[in-house]
């Protein structure tokens, strides 16, 4: 058992039930592979949970936070950015994120991310930046997903999809009806040369 292991294995018992920032928690643990332990944590009070994983490089498993009360988040800013190893979310799929307002580099260099189907029925209405979100996201072949989410308090979709190498359009996305160059901002290519769109 490696240390990284053993030293969150010895966290299942906390009680955090009246913590509200967990920001960085566990940020550059690169040895950690799951968070099975965590299954029981009350983070219902949470409403910072930036960074917390970032640069947990082989984190694969997140089954211990399938039942995680996150309905009180806010901020959920590079969560998992750089989890490169983990291709499964549907853990998150009944994550209640609708007062989340910050989901800027979420999933950034989530490069073993295939798809984001699980993420459709979030509500991420109160979301006002999704900038850099999917960002080296390599694996992403589909976004559908998204395509029923509410984005009109949106302001930053700044490189939401850049350097997504496997997509090969946001088609699905054009059900936003957002301006043209707000596409443009995703993806930061010329509309004249997008095969995003043509």
């Amino acid at each position: 058992m490696d240390a990284h292991h053993y030293q969150i294995k010895c966290l299942q018992n906390w009680n955090v039930s009246n913590e509200n920032d967990f920001s960085w928690m566990f940020k550059g643990c690169s040895s950690l592979s799951d968070v099975n332990e965590l299954k029981n944590w009350n983070v219902s009070k949470g409403n910072n949970f930036s960074s917390m994983f970032e640069g947990c490089s082989l984190l694969s498993d997140i089954k211990g936070l399938k039942h995680w009360n996150v309905s009180n988040g806010k901020n959920f800013s590079s969560m998992f950015c750089g989890c490169s190893s983990l291709s499964d979310i549907k853990e998150l799929k009944n994550w209640n994120v609708s007062n989340g307002n910050n989901f800027s580099y979420m999933f950034e260099g989530c490069s073993s991310l295939s798809d984001i189907k699980e993420l459709k029925i979030w509500n991420a209405s109160n979301g006002n930046d999704f900038s850099w979100m999917f960002y080296g996201c390599s694996s992403l072949s589909s976004i559908k997903g998204l395509q029923n989410w509410n984005v009109s308090k949106c302001n930053n979709f700044s490189y939401m999809f850049t350097l997504c190498s496997s997509l090969l359009d946001i088609k699905e996305l054009l059900i936003w009806n957002l301006p043209e160059r707000e596409y443009e901002d995703m993806i930061l290519l010329k509309s004249s040369n997008n095969y995003f769109f043509h």
